[in-house]
């Protein structure tokens, strides 16, 4: 009989990012997130001058594992059955491009449905080898499915708290045990509360016990800003009553907490939000979701630039502008007067285009004289919320993922692996480990 092994491929020794876990048995294999790191992309390549031109190179500097290439058709192999996306960041999700299309055995791509409205947006920005497009995808909600049955794996997403809607753990039953994978999760944004149960309760109540906890750690080791959104929300509004000109905000079309917060910054401090094309295009295709309480579109509770760009060079006071990935072309046609403010409120990782473009924008805050302030909650979880997590997960290994520093991360919570009789496994990359094998 074929033991369940698990191979960590991207997300491990040192990355944050790129997350790529596959998930072998009898029955066939499936991916746990298919991303790719940006900060090892950026050592090969450069936007715009130096993008990769095929498939082969992102398998040739490892941005994709070679032992994953069919080396028939250049693409993933076909043994892959199907492909789970936690969350719709990019780094979770922008290898998809290398999958083989369905009608060639390719695999079905499950993610959220709130996650595959965002990944439609930014999947039809990618162009030749890169689009994601021929490929087969299932969509799932809280509870609808409750259970995804492939093959000998029993996969249950659970929702959680992130700064994307739609972000789940996956709690994955199989013949050899039970493996939870967190994917990036928070205990202090505004819905964590709203999360009446967590995906520990689940598994407990579903199966008894966890064998494998796969846990991120992106704020471990580092320095974590402690900022929950109720500070966010609190220092936004003292900024935005004290400014006397226009108020910028960068932040990301998909997180809906902050999204929310901005939205009451503006109501209360009696300015309208106007938002830039690329933001508007993904909050049109969340409103048509359902259930976020987000600014809507079509209630006027947020509006394009474009159509309000003449009100807002004549009365920037009474406006506060959304916009993304640092956008610098309508800032500086806007020409921001005098009192300005640029408030960066950014949840996501720098993606390629976006650090280029950064510095380029803040270039031309200067020149206007904007101020710029740092305003963030962080998107994943805080370093003493991990170790409750750990504590009441209590598996019997525990692998950390995404995480610049997983010796640290084995430092911090040494004290309850021992109290708790927990192996840690810091992953190398591509080696196998056995489900239930310790």
């Amino acid at each position: 009989m074929v033991r369940t092994t698990l191979r960590m491929y991207g997300g491990v020794e040192g990355e944050i990012g790129g997350n790529q876990i596959l998930l072998s048995g009898e029955s066939g294999e499936i991916l746990l997130d298919f991303g790719y790191n940006f900060s090892k992309w950026r050592r090969y390549f450069s936007f715009p001058l130096s993008r990769p031109r095929s498939v082969e190179e992102y398998f040739q500097v490892d941005l994709i594992p070679a032992d994953l290439r069919n080396p028939k058709t250049g693409l993933v192999r076909d043994t892959i059955t199907d492909v789970f996306i936690t969350h719709p960041h990019g780094d979770h999700w922008r290898s998809l491009f290398a999958l083989p299309p369905t009608e060639e055995g390719g695999p079905t791509v499950h993610v959220g449905e709130a996650s595959k409205r965002i990944l439609d947006v930014r999947a039809g920005k990618l162009r030749g080898f890169e689009k994601v497009s021929h490929l087969e995808y299932r969509t799932f909600r809280t509870g609808r499915p409750r259970k995804i049955r492939v093959g000998d794996f029993e996969v249950t997403p659970f929702h959680v708290d992130h700064s994307a809607p739609g972000s789940y753990a996956m709690i994955v039953s199989t013949p050899d045990g039970v493996v939870v994978y967190t994917g990036d999760f928070r205990l202090h944004g505004s819905y964590s509360g709203r999360v009446r149960r967590r995906f520990w309760d689940e598994v407990y109540d579903l199966y008894g016990g966890v064998d494998v906890l796969i846990c991120e750690g992106t704020n471990i080791g580092g320095c974590v800003p402690p900022h929950s959104e109720a500070d966010v929300e609190t220092i936004s509004m003292k900024l935005v009553q004290e400014c006397r000109g226009l108020v910028i905000v960068n932040t990301s079309p998909a997180d809906a907490d902050r999204l929310r917060t901005f939205h009451r910054v503006s109501s209360e401090a009696g300015r309208r939000l106007v938002a830039t094309k690329y933001f508007m295009e993904t909050l049109e295709a969340l409103e048509a979701c359902g259930g976020l309480d987000i600014p809507r579109p079509s209630r006027g509770e947020v509006v394009s630039l474009e159509e309000e760009f003449e009100e807002v060079s004549k009365r920037p006071l009474d406006y506060i502008l959304l916009t993304a990935f640092y956008k610098w072309r309508e800032i500086a046609d806007l020409r921001p007067p005098p009192g300005s403010m640029f408030i960066l409120s950014s949840s996501e990782p720098f993606e390629e285009e976006a650090e280029i473009e950064f510095e380029r924008l803040m270039n031309w805050l200067r020149f206007f004289g904007v101020q710029v302030f740092n305003v963030h909650s962080s998107g994943h979880v805080m370093p003493q919320d991990l170790r409750q997590v750990i504590e009441a997960v209590s598996p019997r290994v525990l692998i950390p993922v995404h995480t610049a520093h997983p010796d640290a991360f084995m430092r911090y919570v040494a004290d309850i692996l021992s109290r708790r009789d927990i192996e840690f496994v810091k992953p190398v990359r591509g080696r196998s480990y056995e489900v239930g094998g310790r």
